[in-house]
């Protein structure tokens, strides 16, 4: 596969310096130092779900560190008023390891809707954009059916689809991998490295101790969390 990687440039997207948080299950507290680049890939190995959830909560600025601070392009989400964090939110897209979808609305409608409120794109080409994402991630189309009718491997790929629709500048990725065949790796690194391309970045837990080994996968930095620490693994060259 080739690497299709550009230089980082400009300003970090995201910079979460010596931060400690908690996540939900109640293990132990948890220390990361993260630099987020225009450009790159990170790749996480966490067997945790509820740590990578708790990772991601605290970078988007949907709840505070026990300590430190998170910022976003230079600016740390505790001074940003709420109307301004909801609208820099919309520039990033989100495959979350549990849920996030509405229940009562089909899962078509859960990808649509967010575009349909950030955008004032046609319904008819969002339909379309939507369909021709569906169908690079192995989908016939777009699923009709209620989240909780949907078979977990078609989820997984509808959620892959919302993450990526209207240009994210940032996508976090916690375990996308989860529930889907082998088939959904290469449309979701063609994915990731088109975001790269245009200067986005990209943030992908998993716990595949074979996506983390796998090289072919261009990722600027590998981690893993060990005890109550996030390590670097490795600098790609």
């Amino acid at each position: 596969m080739p690497d299709t990687r550009t230089p980082p440039t400009g300003n970090n997207i995201i910079e979460a310096r010596r931060i400690r948080l908690a996540p939900r299950s109640g293990s132990a507290m948890l220390e990361v130092d993260l630099e987020v680049l225009p450009g790159q890939l990170h790749l996480i190995y966490s067997d945790d779900p509820d740590s990578s959830r708790a990772i991601s909560d605290v970078l988007l600025g949907l709840c505070d560190a026990a300590q430190g601070e998170v910022r976003l392009h230079g600016r740390a989400w505790a001074g940003i008023p709420p109307r301004d964090a909801y609208r820099l939110r919309s520039s990033i897209g989100r495959v979350a390891s549990k849920g996030n979808w509405m229940d009562t609305r089909p899962v078509m409608e859960n990808i649509l809707l967010p575009l349909r409120h950030h955008t004032v794109l046609p319904d008819e080409l969002l339909h379309k954009m939507a369909c021709d994402f569906a169908q690079r991630f192995g989908l016939p189309g777009l699923p009709t059916l209620l989240p909780g009718q949907c078979p977990e491997p078609d989820l997984q790929r509808a959620a892959c689809v919302r993450a990526f629709m209207g240009r994210p500048e940032l996508v976090i990725l916690e375990h996308p991998l989860e529930f889907a065949d082998a088939g959904l790796l290469p449309p979701l690194v063609d994915a990731i490295q088109q975001v790269r391309r245009r200067q986005g970045s990209v943030i992908w837990f998993t716990r595949r101790r074979a996506v983390l080994e796998d090289h072919g996968i261009p990722a600027d930095h590998r981690y893993r969390i060990a005890g109550r620490q996030l390590l670097e693994l490795e600098t790609s060259a």
